[in-house]
């Protein structure tokens, strides 16, 4: 089944409230979900706190909705500080003044940093998609880190 992508302040607060609280239907958990939720945490928590609130939460949710977290499903480490660490960069370069998440939000999904391939500009797929890099972050084997390359 196909979800359009959320574009409004209540949308985005399904979606992060529906997280937060393991409602959320595990259908809804799509892609721009997790960017939705990633860049909330990041606004209202910073980089470091919302890094350790969605590796905490994401396995929990995963878990309450049916998942598993294993080897080779589930939560993902290194994909999950990839993407708080571009969402945590967008977010200080496009939230200055006085635009709300909303707008923020919009913008990155509507940009070229919301698309799903991005960690393969860093990460070559044989190497992001080990078990050492699911269980634990890996530096990136192609080239480091680098905002300016999206």
């Amino acid at each position: 089944m196909y979800y359009p992508i959320p574009s409004t302040q209540q949308e985005f607060n399904h979606i992060v409230e529906g997280f937060r609280a393991r409602t959320l239907p595990a259908k809804e958990w799509t892609h721009e979900a997790h960017l939705i939720t990633g860049l909330w945490h990041v606004a209202e928590l910073g980089y470091e706190n919302a890094l350790a609130e969605m590796r905490l939460n994401i396995p929990v949710y995963n878990e309450s909705t049916g998942g598993m977290n294993t080897d080779s499903s589930g939560y993902h480490d290194t994909i999950t500080v990839f993407w708080l660490w571009l969402l945590n960069e967008f977010w200080e370069k496009y939230s200055v003044g006085a635009r709300s998440f909303e707008q923020v939000c919009n913008q990155f999904l509507q940009s070229k940093y919301a698309d799903r391939t991005n960690a393969f500009i860093f990460y070559s797929k044989d190497y992001l998609f080990t078990t050492k890099a699911r269980l634990a972050n890996v530096e990136p084997d192609i080239q480091p880190l680098d905002f300016s390359k999206i």
